[in-house]
């Protein structure tokens, strides 16, 4: 099925765009766990690469590639850039683990295609010509990359670094002195497997007065061959070759960087020869494969069942990974890894090993860790999340023996992974303030209440609630392992706790937000500004602290209020001027991101509540605002593969309706588990997957594949005859008494589940 600017190919793993001018970049993300590149559908983008505590080389800042008639003097990119000149045949292919640019030009087809090795710190470019005239043509090839390892370009500005062309290596190389990794020097560079015939390693020697797109060096013809010191750099570099008639040529480019030169001369090595490359990437694609397994769901929206797999899962990957890539977030990557476990429950233990290796010994964990520091950013909710992913993972595999596994802090000691979620849950309760409620300190989820109690006074209802919850799934972990000490702390604790909120969070039509320091209410009706706020009326329903009819009253209170055209909005009454007590919340534009913008990462907390209330039409919109392809509501403009992390709510604005950033967002992870668990109803339990969907009513008919403990099941989904509840579960043509599925491994199971109004 086909979008305005593009489609789904080859069963869904690539997706082609068919032309340059989309309404904005469409990125692919491709990486290891050693380099992380963006790649658009006109090669923009950046690259880097970091150490174990987050110092970073920042690597590739945009990339060109320009083909040269040397005869006739005429030159053009392989990008597809500049958009408004005429190709035949555009295509840009986004893949997984890889991207393409395809076109036609003044009789030459032309490909450029990038792709992250499955290990090495580095970007391999590949470009393709064939010459589809009737006579030899001569061409200058030249490939090029900004880079930002020296900074961004100011004018008169002394640069650090020294940049030239090294022989022995046949490389164009920048050093500068950095502490990474042990060492304090690293570089850059960019090599070509064939022939150099010029270089350029300064921005004034290659772009001149001109620009990226056209930069004096292709114009007049050749390089400068230009060193770089105290000036800005780049990496450039020319070769030259003939192409006969009908013919075809080949070359690669790789662009990389790290603190050992060494490691230059290993990758041409292993990479620049016979079909090296084009092996490397048939690994990269199968390890991509390998991790995403075969879970898929099959739905009347042939859109949706094509971004769910593999692109959703493929998305929250890069986060396990990766966080939102522009810093390490503690709380981001836990989330992602929380949902990896449904997907592929060894690598989501692997990664939450990593994760949690950077704990405090006390139960706290930071907000990230980067430029070579653990920083904590005095955030309150970095280590409520370990206890979701901890459980999940448990309730995934029913491996109790994961739960005494080994895991160290950050100061190098070490603790049972059971020890890891107790500290957390502990550090929580012994650091309360204003009624016994979690504290706020210098923000909670949202980062920008950091003025809402940086003094310690001023609580967070919405984590108190989250960590009600949380304390809920420990105290399951307890009562499985026999710990019965901790199981009725954690049961007395949990009384404790909803008795508080329900008494000092409730404010008559909703659930408050916060208390600041002062005592002051967020997201009250007496607030002049920020009256009602999405997260705790949605989290009053999942967290289950809810008193009696609460929860719903509180959730309509969102449909009526909060509710627009582009989704939910994540607070009423958006701020609009700087409020000191507040924080950054009140100097964004309101109707952005965090003030009354589409939220989309909290969007799915309601899903989820919307879900757990069984509101079936409120699931179905839920889900039809949120798609970034689905425009019954809404016309979008971003990438229709991936998720983005809000839709702009600015009344009376051109930008009303337009997106943030894609990829980087909990949106996935958190999307992709309430459909899994939610919608779909398949809830992994100690004793095994149970049953309880709660599905948009028009799906007539759906199913999906879910592989669960070595075991694969085939679930149909009938709602001919309503979709409020179930009627009858039939596994294997035999009917099932209750909803908790059979499980063996290696089995196979054909589950057909009959839904009644």
């Amino acid at each position: 099925m086909k979008t305005k600017y593009g489609q789904y190919i080859d069963n869904a793993t690539a997706f082609e765009i068919n032309t340059p001018d989309t309404p904005r970049d469409w990125y692919n993300y491709m990486w290891n766990e050693n380099y992380v590149a963006l790649f658009s559908q006109t090669a923009k983008g950046e690259s880097i690469t970091q150490d174990k505590m987050g110092r970073r080389i920042e690597i590739v800042f945009n990339r060109m590639l320009f083909l040269r008639d040397q005869q006739t003097g005429k030159f053009w990119s392989l990008n597809g850039l500049p958009v408004d000149q005429f190709r035949k045949g555009y295509r840009c292919i986004h893949g997984l683990g890889y991207s393409e640019i395809i076109q036609k030009y003044d009789g030459i087809e032309s490909s450029f295609r990038m792709f992250v090795p499955e290990k090495e710190v580095c970007e391999i470019w590949t470009a393709k010509l064939r010459n589809t005239g009737k006579n030899t043509r001569k061409f200058k090839a030249f490939a090029f990359f900004n880079t930002m390892f020296d900074g961004f370009f100011k004018p008169q500005t002394y640069y650090g670094g020294k940049a030239g062309f090294d022989k022995k290596l046949n490389s164009i190389v920048i050093r500068k002195r950095q502490e990474f990794d042990g060492a304090d020097e690293v570089s850059i560079y960019m090599t070509i497997n064939k022939k150099m015939s010029g270089f350029d390693c300064s921005m004034n020697g290659f772009a001149g007065h001109g620009t990226e797109q056209r930069p004096d060096a292709v114009v007049r013809g050749h390089c400068a061959n230009t060193g770089s010191e105290m000036e800005k750099s780049c990496c450039a570099v020319e070769t030259e070759f003939t192409i006969p008639a009908g013919k075809e040529i080949v070359f690669h480019v790789i662009a990389g960087g790290g603190k050992d030169n060494s490691d230059i001369s290993k990758l041409r090595a292993k990479f620049f020869k016979g079909g090296a490359i084009e092996k490397e990437l048939e690994k990269v694609k199968t390890r991509i494969t390998c991790l995403l397994g075969g879970d898929s769901i099959t739905t009347p929206d042939p859109l949706l069942n094509s971004f769910f797999h593999p692109w959703l899962q493929r998305q929250l990957s890069l986060g396990t990974q990766w966080a939102r890539v522009r810093h390490n977030g503690f709380r981001d990557q836990i989330q992602d890894i929380w949902a990896l476990a449904i997907i592929n429950p060894k690598e989501s233990e692997r990664q939450l090993h990593r994760v949690l290796s950077y704990q405090y010994s006390t139960g706290y964990a930071p907000r990230t860790w980067i430029g070579g520091k653990i920083q904590d950013k005095d955030f309150s909710d970095n280590h409520v999340w370990i206890a979701y992913a901890v459980h999940q993972l448990v309730m995934e595999t029913g491996d109790l023996s994961l739960l005494e596994k080994e895991v160290p802090f950050n100061d190098g000691t070490k603790a049972s992974l059971y020890e890891h979620v107790k500290r957390a849950i502990d550090f929580y309760w012994n650091d309360r303030a204003l009624f016994g409620m979690m504290k706020m300190r210098s923000g909670d989820w949202n980062d920008c209440l950091q003025y809402v109690g940086p003094k310690g006074k001023g609580v967070s209802i919405w984590l108190s609630m989250a960590w009600y919850l949380a304390n809920s799934q420990f105290a399951e972990l307890a009562k499985l392992t026999g710990r019965t000490k901790d199981l009725a702390k954690s049961a007395e604790r949990g009384a404790e706790m909803k008795e508080i909120v329900n008494r000092h969070g409730w404010d008559g039509d909703w659930y408050l937000r916060a208390y600041n320091d002062d005592g002051e209410t967020l997201g009250s009706r007496k607030n002049k500004e920020g009256r009602l706020y999405l997260l705790p009326q949605a989290w009053a329903i999942i967290s289950g602290i809810a008193d009696a009819d609460k929860g719903l009253h509180a959730m309509k209170s969102c449909d009526k209020h909060l509710e627009i055209d582009l989704g939910t909005i994540k607070v009423l009454d958006a701020y609009t001027h700087w409020d000191p007590k507040i924080g950054e919340s009140s100097v964004k534009t309101p109707g952005t991101h965090e003030n009354g913008g589409v939220y989309l990462h909290a969007s799915t907390f309601k899903l989820m509540a919307d879900c757990m209330l069984k509101r079936n039409d409120k699931v179905s919109m839920g889900i039809h605002k949120m798609l970034p392809f689905d425009n019954k509501y809404w016309k979008k403009n971003c990438e229709p593969y991936v998720f983005c992390n809000s839709y702009f709510a600015i009344k009376d604005s051109y930008r009303y309706g337009t997106v943030g950033q894609s990829w980087g967002t909990g949106t996935a992870g958190w999307f992709y588990v309430v459909m899994m668990n939610s919608v779909f109803g398949l809830k992994p339990e100690a004793e095994g997957l149970r049953i309880d969907p709660c599905l948009p009513p028009k799906w007539k008919k759906c199913s999906v594949t879910r592989h669960f403990r070595g075991a694969e099941y085939e679930i149909s989904y009938d709602q001919s005859k309503g979709c409020r509840k179930i009627s009858e579960i039939t596994v294997n043509g035999r009917k099932l008494d209750g909803t908790l599925l059979p499980s063996s491994k290696g089995g196979k199971f054909e589950v057909i589940v009959k839904l009644k109004s």
